[in-house]
Parts: structure tokens; sequence; C-alpha cells
């Protein structure tokens, strides 16, 4: 009976995915770029009215500093087990805007693709699966399992706030399973479930060899920050990858043997991804197992911006007093940011770089990941089987930073990403944001069917 009453929900999902896209058209609308504090509380405000009209208990928390945090819950039955959805309301900036090809928040479906700032990360994860749970109560009348959401507007910045709504929230935050965000799928369209993530270390460095800039003639004897600051940049990594601070990866997690042997039957091609990229080669070579094993369990050292001087159109003979630079470290589970900062301050001083300012942002996401036996693993990947007809691809971690160190470590709720709607080339995080249409589906059929594996 209740494989003829899935059928009956999957069908439902598929009928009413028209009228759920249209529904994230409003939400994609708002511009929430948390970077620019842009459009939050009026999107709180917007996500909260969609749980209460969906039969959802909602209400803002406030956060001491941040946005406020939506909570909602559906309890069906104290007896069965509680799934609990973690999603953010926040969006990446959508530099560099001339090479949008639409208005990133004037979302249109052309080319059989949703397009919007925010549609993939993950604003379309949460109409996904509110579309889920109506399909459940079109059918049913209700879901077959207790639901609670739980949706941030800080996470694109790192979450500085959340985690003291965490931490004072614990008792509501209990469940049997959580998911994160949305898992995405590969380019030929096999769902992908991580059951854990990278954490993120995020460090401006600063170099200042004067109190102001001087004309060029002056560079014969003149410092000069930003080949100080390259010198001191080329002391962190190597051609290939790898990181040179002493003890990077003295706490990294290692691959068990079962983890590898799921990424050995991946279906993941690098080229596919090489060439939606548009680069001639990957950091490192190697075939598809090795690509994708370094990309999951290699940490990363990242220059994700450089500035100094004169770099507006024409010329200007400056030699500046001030270069900055942004780095992005991505660490493996059992690496902690506190740590491995310490490590890189006493190697910059050790190479006679201690004169280099370093600024870790207040990015609050740490590296986590849960076991392949945990409950909300087995369901998700039985719930793939439903809605597919086939097992998801299981990686050990996302490559990205979430808040899966949040629910593992502080509430002890087991956290997996996915099911989701977008797929590894939906660039997120960059310009001409999107998701396939069938993904949006197919995730919407993974999560009712999830619900019912739980």
């Amino acid at each position: 009976m209740r494989g003829l009453v899935l059928t009956d929900v999957l069908a439902r999902v598929e009928a009413d995915a028209g009228k759920a896209l249209e529904l994230l058209k409003e939400y994609v609308r708002f511009p929430t770029i948390s970077a620019h504090k842009r459009a939050q509380p009026e999107t709180a405000a917007f996500v909260r009215r969609l749980l209460v009209e969906n039969g959802f208990e909602a209400r803002e928390y406030p956060t001491d500093g941040g946005p406020n945090v939506v909570f909602g819950q559906m309890i069906v039955d104290e007896r069965k087990p509680t799934l609990l959805m973690y999603q953010h309301y926040d969006v990446q900036p959508v530099d560099p805007l001339n090479e949008w090809k639409r208005d990133p928040f004037d979302p249109a479906i052309e080319e059989g693709k949703f397009w919007g700032r925010g549609c993939a990360d993950t604003k379309g994860n949460l109409i996904m699966q509110l579309l889920a749970v109506q399909a459940w109560q079109g059918v049913e009348g209700r879901p077959p399992i207790n639901l609670k959401f739980v949706v941030e507007g800080e996470e694109e910045v790192g979450s500085p706030h959340f985690g003291s709504f965490v931490h004072a929230n614990q008792e509501i935050l209990h469940a049997d399973g959580a998911t994160i965000e949305g898992g995405d799928h590969l380019h030929e369209g096999t769902p992908k479930i991580e059951l854990g993530c990278k954490g993120i270390l995020y460090v401006e460095m600063t170099s200042r060899t004067a109190k102001v800039d001087q004309h060029s003639s002056y560079a014969a004897i003149a410092p000069n920050p930003a080949w100080r600051l390259i010198h001191a940049l080329m002391t962190l990594r190597d051609a290939k990858g790898r990181i040179k601070v002493p003890g990077w990866y003295k706490d990294a997690r290692r691959p068990t043997a079962r983890e590898l042997r799921y990424l050995q039957a991946s279906a993941f091609k690098a080229d596919a991804l090489k060439e939606f990229w548009g680069v001639s080669e990957f950091v490192g070579g190697g075939n598809d197992f090795e690509v994708l094993r370094r990309l999951i369990y290699s940490p990363t050292c990242t220059i994700c911006g450089f500035v100094s001087g004169y770099i507006e159109q024409g010329t200007k003979t400056v030699n500046p007093a001030v270069a900055k630079a942004k780095i992005d470290f991505r660490l493996v589970p059992n690496m902690k940011q506190a740590t491995q900062f310490e490590k890189l301050r006493d190697h910059l001083i050790a190479k006679g770089f201690g004169d280099i300012e370093l600024s870790p942002a207040k990015e609050a996401l740490e590296a986590a990941a849960i076991s392949l036996s945990a409950r909300v693993v087995k369901a998700a990947i039985k719930g793939s089987v439903d809605a597919y007809g086939r097992e998801p691809e299981v990686w050990p971690w996302s490559a990205g930073a979430s808040a899966h160190g949040f629910f593992n470590e502080v509430v002890g709720v087991p956290s997996i990403s996915g099911p989701g709607v977008s797929y590894d080339g939906s660039n997120y995080h960059a310009p001409n944001e999107h998701f396939r249409m069938e993904d949006f589906v197919g995730g919407a059929k993974h999560m009712a069917a999830m619900m019912a594996r739980l």
C-alpha cells in the first residue's frame, strides 16, 4: 500500500511543479545579498509566510546583530521520526554584472532551465521541499513524518550569527536526521548526496610598506607592498595545489576504504566539468577518480582577490603603499579554523613576513561529516531509488562549506546535503546561476520519497 501511495505522491509532485516554479520566481526577486545586508527582513518575512501557508507553525527568531532566523515545524505524530531541513534565504553578490545574460533578480524559465541569482543556492531547494510537502498533503492530507524547517539569512557570509541561535535553541532543533541546503546532480543527471562538508578559513592579508603612495620612479629604492605580498603568498602553495605551511595536513581526516569504493563507482566525469568551465586542464591532472578524490579530500588555498595601486582605465605611474589579498582555505573534517590560523601565522613569521597583517573573517562554518550507516543516509539512498530508479552518488562530504557542523556537533543531529535541485554546472556563486527543470522535479520526488523512508 505504501508503494501505491508513494506513486501517487510522486505523480502529484510532477503535476504541481509548474505552480511551485512560479512561487520560486517570487522568492528569487528578493535581492537578498547578505554581503551587502540587502532585503533580509522582507525575505525572512516571506519565508515565514510560506511556511505558515503550508501548514507549519512558524516564527522569526532575532539574532544579536544579524538577520532573523525563520523556524517552522509540523508535528503530525510524536511517535514518528522527525526530519529537519536547513536552508538559507541569502544569496551571493552578482558581480561581474556585465557577464549576466539576464537580470539576476528577474527570474526566467528558458532553454529548459530556471535562471536567477539564488535559484540553485539555495532558494530553489526550499521551494522544492515545500512542493514535496504539498504533494503528501494533497494525497494523504499530511506528510508521513514530522518536519522542521530552519532558514537563516547569512550562510553566504559564513553564518556569523547562526551559531548563537543554534546554541540557544538546541531543544527545538532536535530531529532524527537533517538535510543541509541541497545536494546537486552530475552532468548526466545522477543525483548526489554528501555526508558532510568542508570547513572554511577566510583570511584577508594586508601588506603596508609606506604611509603614502609614491611616484613609480622611486621604485628603485622604495619597497612595493604588492611584490611583498606576492612573495608571502608564494610560500603558501606550490604549483600543484599542495599547501606548504608546516603541519597543515596533520589533522586532516583520511578516506576510509568504504568511502573510496563509493568514489571508484562514481559516474563523475572530469572532462564534462572541464568543458563546462572552459579550462584546458585541472590542477594536478589525473583520471576521473583521482580528480574526484582530490576535489573531496584535499584542503585548498585560494587567492579570491588581490588589489593594490591603480587598476582603472588608462595609466597611473604609482608605487602603492598598500596591497591586500583575500585568501580562502578549505578545510577537511578534523581540521579546525583556529588551529589552522595559528599554523598560518607561525609560518609567515618564520618566513620573515611577520609584518603582514592577518584578519580572519567571522566565518563560523567548520568541517563535519557523518557515517554512511546513519539513518538519514539510508533514507536518502532508498528515496533516490524510488524517485530515479537508481542509487545516488554518495560523497563523504561536499567540496564546499555549509552548516553541517552546527547540527552534527552542537545539536547532535546527523545531517546530509541532498536531495537538491542543482547540478554541477549550475553556476552558483557565479553569473548566470540556474538549474535544469528535470533536476527540480527529480529533487522534489527524491525529497518526497525520502520522507517515506526515514
